[in-house]
């Protein structure tokens, strides 16, 4: 084995390593390994997998996107409202998806043309989403939302019922995979999050690249609400809180880099799989719900230090 290869298992470990330890803990739990559980473990993943699969753009491009659950937030808002006065499903699904685009874009020309710190940044969006959700709703919430109800329905194989929003996710984690992987803005997305400034003397539109970046970040927070609205069909201001930091952890889990250039979709989608199926573990296993926190908190901060020392001995 050569040293690259060495160093790439080495970067891998903490996966491996967590991986193996969740698989032994979930064989020595009764009823885990049950159709009905694991198609569950899909079914709540959906919406955070599809928040940490755009949010895997902004990471490999260099970013950062704090605001995606505030970005969702208004998105179900403004769908919601919508919803009410008689607009169809298909157009309020590319209503939801155009408004997504549009609020990472914004993310997105800050950070590309401005050079505004994209945590800064996405910061301060999260703040003006949430209070823009909450003028929207006037501090009330919009209840039985069901046009999207059917998207909770599903197709049943054996004795399983597959969701159609565990159908979306994993189409979505497909199709943002082709684009990182077999099209030249994907690529170029992988050199501007390497070396923003060597991409740009290689000929690479780098704004371009960034502001495309958050505004797929946005457009799967706009997929993010319509699957939310679809489950809990409810609109509230604070609805979304809290999803960004599952979608990043995710990104994290899966060995998306922190400092961009590095990491895959596929990867992310595991990530919150994993997470998911050990939230799921820890509640059948009757611990409190903080001990998610506990756990999630630790398994984020061991990676972010792998990859921090990855990256450090790939510069020696």
């Amino acid at each position: 084995m050569n040293r690259q290869m060495a160093q790439k298992l080495a970067a891998r470990l903490p996966q491996i390593l967590l991986a193996v330890v969740a698989l032994v803990l979930m064989a020595r739990t009764d009823r885990f390994f049950t159709p009905t559980t694991l198609g569950s473990i899909l079914k709540l993943a959906s919406i955070v997998g599809v928040l940490a699969a755009g949010q895997t753009f902004a990471l490999i491009g260099g970013g950062f996107d704090l605001s995606q659950g505030a970005a969702l937030g208004l998105v179900a808002a403004a769908t919601a409202w919508l919803s009410t006065q008689g607009v169809p499903a298909p157009a309020l699904v590319v209503f939801a998806l155009g408004l997504g685009a549009f609020l990472g874009s914004i993310n997105g020309v800050f950070v590309a043309t401005a050079r505004t710190n994209a945590f800064v940044t996405t910061l301060s969006t999260l703040l003006i989403f949430r209070g823009t959700t909450f003028a929207l709703l006037n501090g009330h919430p919009i209840a039985n939302v069901r046009v999207f109800r059917l998207l909770d329905e599903g197709l049943t194989l054996g004795t399983t019922l597959v969701a159609w929003r565990s159908v979306v996710f994993l189409s979505f984690v497909g199709i943002a995979w082709v684009i990182l992987r077999r099209t030249v803005f994907g690529q170029h997305l992988y050199a501007t999050g390497g070396n923003a400034e060597a991409a740009r003397l290689a000929g690479i539109r780098t704004s371009y690249v960034k502001v495309a970046s958050f505004a797929l970040s946005g457009m799967s927070a706009g997929l993010a609400a319509v699957l939310l609205l679809s489950w809990v069909r409810l609109a509230k201001p604070d609805t979304g809180t809290g999803y960004e930091l599952d979608a990043i952890a995710a990104c994290v889990v899966g060995g998306v880099s922190l400092q961009g250039g590095a990491g895959s979709v596929i990867g992310a989608a595991f990530g919150c799989l994993l997470l998911q199926s050990l939230g799921t573990l820890i509640t059948m296993s009757r611990f409190p719900d903080e001990y998610r926190n506990l756990v999630t908190g630790a398994v984020i901060l061991t990676f972010a230090a792998t990859d921090a020392l990855a990256r450090r001995s790939d510069r020696r």
